[in-house]
């Protein structure tokens, strides 16, 4: 499974603040499903892909961990 996480470049998110949702990301996501490559990119809009997540029970459990990571903003620290 891969997850393409694209953020817009108007946000002017920092470099080590997309680092760290990275990590977070990677670290949450590889809990549930060891096999997932996350990557995490600037690009002219924001836009989440998940490919090869068959399942839409696995798509709304991703959606929400997704959310979940933005919203608690303690992996910023």
């Amino acid at each position: 499974m891969r997850i393409e996480i694209m953020l817009d470049k108007n946000q002017k998110i920092s470099q080590s603040v997309m680092d760290a949702f990275h990590e977070e990301v990677s670290k949450r996501v590889c809990a549930l499903f060891p096999e997932t490559i996350v990557r995490v990119r600037q690009g002219s809009y924001t836009k989440i892909e998940m490919l090869g997540v068959n399942l839409d029970e696995d798509k709304r459990r991703l959606n929400d961990l997704l959310q979940n990571v933005w919203e608690d903003d303690s992996w910023m620290h």
